[in-house]
């Protein structure tokens, strides 16, 4: 059984793919060249309508359609087609037990603030260093958001990026700008009992208190063990300016369990120096001093059992 995808022109049967190979079958019957003792059943499914993202719960919709007693011949997966009736119902995947689930990662920063930088090395280390098998996606949005000096707006390029697939559930999650907490819900896709790192300026003991309301409840919800750290105090210590993402990507290694603690260290400060080497070795020297510095900064913030703040996120937008 097979199905495909591809652009369909108008007034066309199918898909071209679709037509491809129903016409190849085709002929081998007439030709008497076709081995197959029985016929397939071809059908064609076409996704990414609307700017749909195609997600590993549409893929396990368009199995579980082929293994149907009559499986759509023509299929759309990702929109609710109320005219020709063909979509896929669209669930969510099985949950997997805590030691068993793939250790996927989704970060929220800025585009000059090193996250992604942070997160290719990241994806090298974890690539080269373990027997896993990792990918990337970077998801890019314009925003308007407020200035650090007055109130002149500017505009930054906030980015969305995992260690993974589009994932819906994300074992850990970090966020790399604190202003992101009264934004966007960083926390829509992390799993129950994830860890959610959040780089907050000021005493540790005070973060929680500064946590909007939902966050708050989705934490105790979720069962959360969150972590924070000053970054920018600590990279502006280590003479690095604004860039932070040797440090989020330290704490990054040493809360997630994805490597040893010391052998996550050791590769990181390799990366270091092949990053950055043609700086010259302050710059090296810099990078690897903060990368000790940083674990030694990180919290684990307490969580309580019950909301203690009022004031709601002022969400005025979104990265999905």
């Amino acid at each position: 059984m097979r199905y495909s995808t591809g652009t369909k022109e108008p007034g066309a049967p199918g898909d071209p793919l679709y037509l491809d190979v129903s016409a190849a079958l085709a002929e081998a019957r007439a030709e008497g060249e076709s081995k197959l003792k029985t016929e397939p059943n071809v059908i064609a499914g076409r996704y990414g309508l609307s700017s749909k993202e195609f997600t590993p719960a549409m893929v396990k919709s368009v199995f579980d359609e082929l293994k149907s007693d009559k499986p759509k011949r023509h299929f759309t997966v990702g929109i609710i087609d109320d005219v020709t009736h063909t979509s896929l119902a669209v669930g969510s995947l099985p949950s997997e037990p805590k030691e068993t689930m793939f250790p996927t990662s989704l970060f929220y920063g800025l585009g000059a603030d090193g996250t992604v930088g942070a997160n290719k090395n990241s994806i090298k280390i974890i690539g080269h260093e373990t027997d896993q098998i990792c990918s990337g996606l970077l998801r890019l949005r314009l925003k308007e958001v407020r200035g650090n000096h007055g109130f002149t707006p500017a505009l930054e390029s906030a980015t969305r990026s995992g260690l993974a697939y589009l994932i819906d559930r994300a074992n850990f999650v970090a966020c790399h700008q604190f202003e992101f907490v009264d934004k966007i819900d960083v926390l829509e896709y992390a799993a129950p009992g994830a860890v959610f790192l959040l780089n907050a300026a000021g005493d540790a003991s005070t973060v929680w208190d500064r946590l909007p309301r939902e966050m708050q409840e989705q934490i105790i919800e979720k069962q959360i063990r969150f972590f924070a750290i000053d970054a920018y105090a600590l990279a502006k210590q280590a003479g690095m300016g604004g860039r932070i993402n040797t440090i989020m990507q330290t704490c990054f290694f040493g809360i997630s369990g994805i490597l040893p603690r010391d052998e996550a260290i050791t590769h990181i400060k390799k990366s270091i120096e092949k990053t950055y080497g043609k700086r010259g070795p302050e710059v090296v020297r810099r990078n690897c001093e903060v990368v000790d510095l940083a674990l030694a900064e990180l919290h684990e913030i307490p969580v309580p059992e019950t909301v203690t703040r009022d004031a709601s996120r002022d969400r005025r937008w979104s990265l999905n």
